[in-house]
């Protein structure tokens, strides 16, 4: 599946929650047992109009019109002309229609983007707070990311991996500290000690080159023990490479 440009993505998400509200409702007359079924569900023609108006929107985001369901409305009986059980099965066969459609749409939906943000906040948030003594080797942040990963009920050799995946470029052998496969994400710890920065910008820049040859996303922590001044301008060079996230904590 191609990747959702931005502009798609927002559609999708948009359409999403339409999709979503409009079932949520067809499922609330359905389930309201406070008014009587003579008139439960005498909305059935206007939702399957309402339906039919959001599947149109869907054949024109996914562009496959064949593949999206849309009720015969002509066909349909009116209020008037149908008694309740008739109502109610339309109803029941719009909600069907619509959990469908919102399927399709899901599974059209890009959501590495919004794991790997959700993932870049959670160690920014979380990695200080399970770091208890100045740390002296990168190990001991990989130490605590790794325990992080585990609380999130990640599963090491299915949902991540430590250590693994080891590729060579240009003649230099790599292995990130950490891969999460379903992101198609690799993450790479560095510990900025004194006079240690210009040096971790030199290996990142290379690492970005080497690891952007096999992962589509890439996040680094960099664990500082206070000796980046101006976070801001250490990020912006290193993020403008591509869908690369660099994340540094204070000690």
């Amino acid at each position: 599946m191609a990747k959702n440009t931005l502009d798609e993505t927002k559609e999708l998400k948009i359409l999403l929650a339409q999709i979503k509200g409009f079932n949520d409702t067809v499922q609330g007359i359905l389930h309201d047992t406070n008014t009587p079924e003579i008139g439960r569900y005498s909305c059935f023609g206007d939702m399957a109009h309402t339906y039919n108006d959001l599947a149109e929107c869907t054949k024109k985001l996914l562009k496959v019109p064949s593949l999206i369901y849309t009720f015969e409305i002509e066909k349909i009986p009116s209020w008037g002309d149908s008694v309740w059980p008739v109502q109610k099965k339309i109803l029941e066969q719009v909600l069907v229609s619509g959990k469908m459609l919102y399927s399709s749409l899901e599974a059209n939906m890009d959501f590495a983007d919004d794991e790997f943000d959700n993932l870049e906040n959670f160690i920014h948030s979380r990695l200080r707070t399970v770091i208890f003594g100045k740390p002296q080797k990168e190990i001991e942040v990989q130490n605590a990311i790794e325990s992080l990963l585990l609380g999130r009920s990640l599963n090491k050799g299915t949902d991540y991996d430590r250590e693994t995946g080891k590729f060579e470029f240009s003649g230099k052998e790599y292995i990130p500290d950490f891969i999460i496969p379903k992101l198609r994400l690799c993450i790479e710890v560095k510990l900025l000690r004194e006079g240690r920065k210009s040096k971790i910008i030199e290996e990142i820049s290379a690492d970005i080159t080497a690891y952007g040859k096999q992962y589509e996303r890439q996040l680094f922590v960099v664990y500082d023990l206070g000796f980046i001044q101006n976070e801001e301008e250490f990020r912006r060079d290193i993020e403008n490479a591509g869908n690369v996230k660099v994340i540094i904590i204070k000690h």
